[in-house]
């Protein structure tokens, strides 16, 4: 299995253990932020690595930042994880995951066309 078979099948691992859990999905979440940061390795190809880094940065993020966010965040994460094993392997549904993840839902900046 290559690096970036390796990197989705672990974060898939970790977005089902997500939703069958009765625990807080963020220690799940800071895994799956722990690959998508460098702690699989990735072929440089998986243009999924970058924005999955950020998202789960941001999620994660404001659970240790803004306490009083958890339940928000953690909802996010749950819904998250549910919505990428939906798309995962279909590539131009998951460039439209990111992209609404990233930019509609938790306010990244669009970049501007060139």
């Amino acid at each position: 299995m290559g690096g970036s078979e390796s990197f989705r099948a672990a974060v898939r691992a970790r977005a089902t253990a997500m939703l069958d859990s009765d625990t807080s999905p963020y220690e799940q979440a800071l895994e799956i932020l722990g690959l998508a940061s460098g702690g699989a390795a990735v072929d440089n190809g998986d243009e999924a690595l970058y924005s999955l880094a950020l998202i789960w940065g941001e999620l994660t993020d404001r659970v240790e930042l803004r306490p009083e966010e958890t339940d928000q965040a953690e909802r996010h994460m749950v819904t998250a994880a549910r919505e990428w094993l939906t798309v995962e392997g279909d590539r131009v549904a998951e460039a439209q995951y990111l992209d609404r993840w990233l930019h509609d839902i938790l306010g990244y900046e669009r970049p501007a066309p060139s």
